[in-house]
């Protein structure tokens, strides 16, 4: 008994917080099912699911890359320059599938000079990536004349629209790039290193890790995520537009902080970041079925980061604390 009692106090306080977010989630689904039949149909459910599935994605690679004590403000831009240079190279004649290798490669570069400005350049993440967010999304522009690029094959939108077994593709995509990924950082060498070098960088060094390349491999990452997540979006829409992904950096952020990844590095889960993407848009979708103005649901975006900024600081605050008592005590 004792053992079992033991087993679920390690599970509440590994996943307690995780535990705390979903009960809010039931706690919501209750309140709109009571205020809005529409809410718990089977169809508004799984269409929500579906439509963040691009937002899941690139925030898992978010995630990973804010563990790793990063930040990656050019997510939304590779989403939109990954499907326009795909449609603008099918529309010159260029092979489909050679089209997707090259716009992929696109993404990996982004990436790379993202991890090789901060890791080897030493730019401060933000700065770093809102330089690349900034320039890219200007080569859009160019690229494209300010136009959408409408030029794919015929059957393209089956990658949004379409279905295996009676599930939507992109939620497919979204839970295998989720378990894929919580597997990575929970059970391989790879997730340990990225979370010792979010966490103490100059410790992390000192044992043998490589921090730059960690770095650079999780900018990498991120940029290959997003870049899939701007494949199934444009595959939804059949074009790819030069505005895509503008608030998707501010939207992957919120999610993961909500989620419980620390603003700092070193801490946070997959898991967590899917529940905080879930919770957000089901409740914008809530807010959306009881007609609230688009306004003030921009604002409960701003405070809901506020929040989970503020619940990280006194988080990592109330740990230092914690760890000066432990000492005190042991002098």
């Amino acid at each position: 008994m004792q053992k079992l009692n033991s087993q679920k106090s390690n599970v509440f306080s590994k996943f307690g917080y995780e535990i705390a977010l979903l009960i809010f989630l039931a706690a919501w689904f209750v309140i709109m099912g009571i205020a809005n039949q529409s809410f718990l149909t089977a169809n508004n459910i799984v269409t929500v699911i579906t439509r963040i599935s691009e937002v899941a994605i690139v925030a898992v690679g978010m995630t990973i890359v804010i563990i790793a004590g990063g930040f990656d403000l050019s997510v939304g831009t590779v989403m939109a320059i990954v499907p326009a240079v795909m449609g603008l190279c099918y529309g010159m004649g260029m092979n489909f599938a050679l089209a997707i290798i090259l716009a992929v490669v696109i993404a990996a570069v982004i990436g790379l000079l993202n991890g090789v400005l901060i890791a080897k350049a030493r730019f401060q993440p933000i700065i770093g990536t809102l330089a690349t967010m900034t320039a890219l999304r200007s080569i859009i522009y160019v690229i494209t004349d300010g136009r959408p690029v409408s030029s794919f094959p015929e059957g393209y939108e089956g990658l949004a629209h379409g279905s295996l077994a009676g599930i939507p593709i992109p939620i497919i995509l979204m839970v295998v790039v989720a378990v894929a990924f919580a597997w990575v950082m929970t059970s391989t060498k790879f997730g340990r290193f990225v979370y010792a070098t979010g966490g103490n960088p100059k410790a992390a060094n000192i044992s043998g890790i490589n921090t730059d390349r960690i770095t650079i491999m999780v900018y990498v990452l991120s940029a290959l995520l997003s870049a899939l997540a701007g494949i199934i979006f444009s595959s939804r829409l059949i074009s790819a537009s030069p505005d895509a992904g503008t608030n998707t950096a501010f939207d992957v952020v919120t999610a993961a902080l909500l989620g419980g990844t620390s603003i700092a590095g070193g801490k946070g889960n997959i898991p967590g970041t899917i529940i905080g993407v879930l919770i957000l848009n089901f409740i914008i979708n809530g807010f959306n079925l009881l007609g609230i103005n688009a306004y003030w649901q921009m604002i409960f975006m701003g405070c809901v980061l506020l929040v989970a900024v503020g619940y990280d600081s006194r988080r990592r605050s109330g740990g230092s604390k914690t760890k000066k008592h432990k000492a005190a005590a042991n002098v």
